[in-house]
């Protein structure tokens, strides 16, 4: 956000939203620069091939989010977090197609000691949806875990908002990235025994 009054803007807007949800194409610009941020913060971690720009990630998850208007935005952190799920799901998408369009030609094969997961993970269309299907994984047997994984790994949030949006303490959020993370690990390296 650039000031204090869009985020007032954005706060008013939300509320509004319920009502209104054509309010959804008056909020999204006021949200690009954070739309900008998570879908670069995605693309360095997740090492996304040059073909998709950050632009293109912004106006695609932006045409995906007005699409959704009878979805409920609680707050700014809600509307943030539906934004770096759009862009995550973009980009899994645009990894999956790349990929079938290789059909597995000119992959390389990965050792368990080159794999390292860790909040600068960076990665061909493989590890992208690797480490996608692990968190899907997660998901099923501890959504906690899991939700951290989404929003510090996909959506760039500190440990802070990510605190302050599942009402937890901070230092329940990095024991919960801690378990996660070693979680991810083992079961990134049972894909790679099975393979």
């Amino acid at each position: 956000m650039s000031s204090n009054v869009d985020q007032a803007d954005v706060t008013q807007l939300l509320s509004e939203l319920k009502g209104q949800p054509e309010l959804i194409n008056q909020i999204l610009p006021l949200v690009y620069d954070d739309l900008r941020q998570i879908a670069r913060c995605q693309q360095a971690r997740l090492g996304c091939s040059p073909t998709l720009q950050t632009t293109e990630l912004v106006h695609e998850a932006f045409i995906k989010l007005s699409n959704a208007k009878d979805q409920s935005i609680e707050n700014r952190l809600h509307l943030k977090r539906l934004s770096y799920l759009a862009i995550r799901q973009l980009i899994v998408d645009h990894a999956r197609s790349k990929l079938a369009a290789k059909r597995g030609s000119g992959q390389v094969d990965q050792s368990l000691d080159d794999l390292e997961v860790s909040s600068d993970l960076r990665g061909d269309e493989k590890t992208i949806l690797a480490v996608n299907e692990a968190v899907e994984r997660l998901e099923q047997c501890n959504p906690e875990l899991a939700e951290v994984v989404i929003a510090r790994f996909f959506g760039g949030f500190t440990a802070d908002e990510i605190a302050e949006a599942q009402g937890i303490s901070v230092r329940t959020v990095q024991r919960y990235w801690e378990r996660a993370r070693a979680w991810l690990l083992l079961d990134l390296q049972g894909d790679l025994f099975d393979e």
